[in-house]
């Protein structure tokens, strides 16, 4: 059976997700300039996807793109720090407590593997596998609380913020294994019943977050 090309649609995706892996593994950093020529030969694909990615992660927030200079690799201010991390309080602290109504032990059983992934990295000393299984934890639990509008919004915010965790984690290592301890006992509360006081630390764990992102 002969296989089906990607359509346009598919490659403008994969394209956007290309390079935001580009951003999250370092290859491209904020204050660096690229050009469509750049992406297109570093992904193998033609410049019509890569222009359509470039324009909605612009419309992120996380390029610039100059017509004469190039597209600019933007770097975070304190306003959208701050802006992106009230944000994702006022959305995760909802997810738990909309969860907390419905989520199963098979559930909880899928959060607690993703944590011991993340366990697995943090031995290995894998910064790039750790960052993965940290958003999955954050990402599934958006995913399972069944709302897509709230998703959607949830996943644009941490993209904005996705390609930073790696320069927050080179600097300060030991934020790994107290990320992790965070994730458990958010994790643990809700298995409990407990919604107050898995609400109560998850605002505290992405409060030290926003913190050690401020702190760089």
């Amino acid at each position: 059976m002969r296989k089906k090309l990607p359509t346009k649609e598919l490659l403008k995706d994969k394209a956007y997700t290309d390079i935001k892996e580009l951003l999250v593994i370092g290859e491209l950093a904020p204050g660096d300039v690229i050009s469509e020529g750049d992406l297109s030969e570093e992904l193998g694909m033609s410049r019509t996807p890569i222009r359509s990615a470039i324009q909605r992660l612009e419309h992120e927030g996380i390029v610039r793109v100059h017509s004469k200079q190039g597209i600019y690799i933007c770097d975070i201010s304190i306003q959208q720090v701050n802006e992106i991390y009230e944000a994702r309080t006022l959305l995760e602290s909802f997810a738990i407590k909309k969860l907390s109504k419905t989520i199963t032990q098979s559930q909880i059983q899928e959060l607690k593997n993703i944590l011991n992934r993340q366990y697995e990295e943090i031995k290995n000393n894998n910064i790039q596998l750790y960052l993965e299984f940290d958003t999955k934890f954050h990402l599934r639990l958006m995913e399972l609380m069944g709302n897509k509008e709230i998703l959607d919004m949830f996943k644009s915010i941490e993209t904005k913020l996705s390609f930073y965790g790696k320069r927050v984690l080179i600097k300060k290592t030991e934020r790994t294994l107290e990320t992790y301890n965070e994730h458990i006992l958010i994790l643990n509360e809700l298995e409990k019943g407990n919604v107050d006081l898995a609400v109560c630390y998850m605002k505290e764990h992405l409060e030290k977050g926003r913190r050690v992102l401020l702190n760089l």
